[in-house]
């Protein structure tokens, strides 16, 4: 899952393919927490409240009010979806969210951002959600009057352990259990970009620094940005940086980076308008599956909004409209058209036979092992954070979460959950 700026994807809408696809979905675990909760407006109230556990490492700091929240505009109700409801956004909006269960999501944002409606440079937060509510923040990246430091475009991953890896634009990484977080600090690729770069055209730029992040296991995570470098975490220790700026691939792209690993051997991310491979050793660029499917005239290639790879042989990668498929023994598929609205921002599958795509608009999509539903509109459009994207994120084929930049969730229960409560 990979989450979203304000450079929006061209429409492309061109012959469907019937291949399925899947992202790695960055599901977050974490034992329960005793943490006052904030309630979303149309919550119930609960019969008591919790008490307070250890703040985290990073509390101290005093979280941003943000814009105030008022329940999103309605929508129209879809079947297997929750009416859409609120929650408190920090300081810059929320730009990721990953769910290990239908009892424990954790949605992050915050930071400096040119979708922060406010153009504050506020701190980095992240809220986790119980099956009913909504935690208070928990602050994992201080707010700071010194540049650049503020984070920019906050991207979660999380793993058994608990693992999660929260990395941003601006070079610094935390890690924690979804709660308490270690002091942000640089990446090894990044003290020379935190200097300062002429390259770089500055946060909330198009096509300021970008970084998105995957965990395969408890004992590996990796990080790709669009300045060319890419991280490996193993078990628990950075180890020296791989560098993929060359060989054609443009840096300080607009759009979105990518990057999914099925193990710690097989890594595969997007940057911009490149796709990358990882061996367990090395980077290399592969050719993209949309070279040669660019209408004839055209200049220029979609930017990839997201990439997955629930295995080592299956990968799909989705932008704009579209969707290209990576089958074993196969090239690239020809784009499929399977959203005609566009702006799609992320996809989450948990199986082979179970996806959900989210676009810009608050609309899913839903594939059943055969073929692609139509776009429902289960959240609405960001109305405050329009730069953030729609996230959604499945932890399997009975619970999913989508999220827009300005807090409005809704959630998903599948067939095999709706009849188990039914029984």
């Amino acid at each position: 899952m990979r989450v979203g700026r304000t450079t929006r994807r061209p429409v492309s809408l061109v012959s469907a393919s019937v291949a399925l696809v899947a992202l790695l979905a960055t599901a977050c675990a974490s034992t329960s927490t005793s943490r006052p909760v904030i309630l979303h407006p149309k919550s119930p109230a609960p019969d008591a409240a919790s008490s307070s556990s250890s703040p985290p490492t990073t509390s101290a700091t005093p979280v941003p009010s943000g814009v105030p929240t008022t329940p999103p505009s309605p929508v129209n109700p879809v079947a297997g979806w929750s009416a859409p409801l609120t929650t408190l956004p920090p300081g810059g909006g929320f730009t990721s969210v990953s769910c290990l269960s239908n009892t424990f999501c954790i949605a992050a944002g915050g930071g400096a951002n040119d979708a922060d409606a406010l153009g504050t440079a506020g701190s980095g937060t992240t809220v986790s959600w119980d099956g009913a509510a909504w935690s208070e923040p928990s602050v994992y990246f201080p707010a700071s009057t010194g540049q650049p430091s503020a984070p920019v475009l906050p991207a979660i991953a999380c793993t058994g352990g608990p693992l999660c890896v929260v990395v941003d634009g601006s070079g610094h990484v935390s890690t924690g259990d979804g709660t308490d977080w270690s002091s942000p600090s640089p990446l090894p690729s990044s003290a020379a970009l935190l200097e300062g770069n002429p390259a770089d055209p500055g946060a909330g730029r198009p096509g300021s620094r970008d970084a998105a992040v995957t965990c395969s296991d408890p004992t590996f995570c990796a990080v790709v940005d669009n300045t060319g470098h890419a991280e490996s975490l193993v078990d628990g220790k950075w180890v020296d940086p791989s560098s993929f700026g060359t060989n054609g691939v443009a840096l300080y792209e607009g759009g979105l980076v990518g990057i999914t690993c099925p193990t710690s051997s097989m890594c595969r991310a997007v940057v911009g308008t490149s796709v990358l491979d990882w061996d367990g050793g090395t980077w290399s660029q592969e050719p993209v599956p949309w070279t040669t499917s660019l209408p004839a005239g055209a200049t220029g290639a979609p930017q990839a909004a997201a990439i997955g790879c629930p295995t080592t042989t299956l990968c799909a990668i989705v932008s704009g409209s579209d969707l290209w498929v990576d089958e074993p023994g196969q090239p690239w598929t020809p784009p499929e058209a399977i959203d005609p609205e566009g702006g799609l921002d992320s996809i989450s599958c948990p199986t082979a036979t179970f996806c959900m795509a989210a676009d810009e608009h608050g609309s899913v999509l839903q594939w059943n092992g055969g073929a692609w539903s139509a776009p429902a509109r289960v959240v609405p459009m960001a109305t405050e954070y329009t730069g953030d994207p729609t996230t959604v994120s499945c932890s399997d084929d009975t619970f999913c979460m989508v999220v827009n930049g300005d807090g409005d969730y809704a959630t998903y229960t599948g067939a095999r959950e709706q009849s188990s409560n039914t029984a």
